[in-house]
């Protein structure tokens, strides 16, 4: 019997938010950051992504999109992102996607790896790369790391 609209959504739904928690709990064994679901960004645009951080520092603005088949960046997740963030603050726009009996791939902007190998901010989220989530990590550990070694000085 086929799935009405109704039970499609539902579904949806229920697997995007399974998809936040799995991210928010990785995420805290890889970098030691609590996440929690955005509930608010339902209600209101532009509410700051996905997930939200309870480090001040992070610095990305996380959408997440989980699907049951495709290939590359979900259509539309990309810009969904860069008006999640706020890449003047120093957030970075960052999508986590994930097909079924695939890994999580992270799209974010060279810009973004630029200051984790130098140090230095650009507002350059034109040109993205697409990585594994453990070098996601790598990469939040070194702009991390880069910032607070500038704010120490």
């Amino acid at each position: 019997m086929a799935r009405t609209p109704s039970q499609i959504g539902k579904l949806a739904k229920k697997r995007g938010s399974e998809y936040e928690l799995e991210i928010a709990k990785s995420l805290f064994l890889e970098l030691g950051i609590q996440f929690k679901r955005n509930l608010e960004q339902t209600r209101t645009a532009n509410a700051g992504g996905d997930l939200l951080s309870d480090d001040d520092d992070f610095p990305f603005a996380l959408e997440l999109k989980r699907r049951r088949d495709g290939n590359m960046i979900p259509a539309g997740a990309w810009e969904q992102s860069i008006q999640s963030s706020d890449v003047k603050a120093g957030i970075y726009p960052a999508v986590f996607y994930r097909y079924d009996h695939r890994d999580t791939r992270c799209v974010v902007p060279w810009s973004s790896i630029a200051e984790a190998e130098t140090g230095i901010n650009s507002e350059n989220i034109l040109d993205k790369a697409d990585i594994s989530f453990i070098k996601f990590c790598k990469l939040a550990r070194e702009i991390m790391a880069h910032r607070a070694d500038g704010a120490n000085n």
